[in-house]
């Protein structure tokens, strides 16, 4: 049987008035690296290097599903969060976990994002 070897990449939507917004929380907020569409996707949105995966932001009019989330790793969370606060993020507390640090923020589109350190290393 085939395992699986990790994640490739994740898409999140945000309705096009929302785009700007949403691609800007990435880029400058969040601090990941903006990549070239390849030929042939959709028009509108942007793709993200995140760590040797990807973020795909789509353009789509449906607002997220409530619980829909995807989460990341940070080396110091202190440090990115403050960073989020200075960037007007606002940061939703969540409940512990044993050997991490956690919280969830939201892009500008309603996309949850949550924001995870490990103790010890990832």
């Amino acid at each position: 049987m085939a395992s699986v070897l990790g994640l490739e990449h994740v898409t999140i939507t945000a309705p096009e008035e929302l785009e700007a917004d949403v691609v800007d929380f990435y880029e400058r907020g969040v601090g990941l690296t903006r990549l070239e569409k390849p030929p042939g996707t959709t028009p509108g949105g942007a793709w993200f290097e995140a760590g040797g995966q990807q973020l795909h932001v789509m353009i789509d009019p449906h607002n997220p599903p409530k619980n829909a989330h995807f989460c990341l790793t940070v080396d110091d969370f202190e440090a990115f969060v403050d960073a989020l606060r200075a960037a007007r993020c606002h940061i939703e507390q969540a409940p512990a976990r044993p050997g991490r640090k956690r919280c969830f923020t939201r892009d500008p589109a309603g996309n949850s994002v949550e924001i995870v350190s490990v103790e010890g290393g990832s």
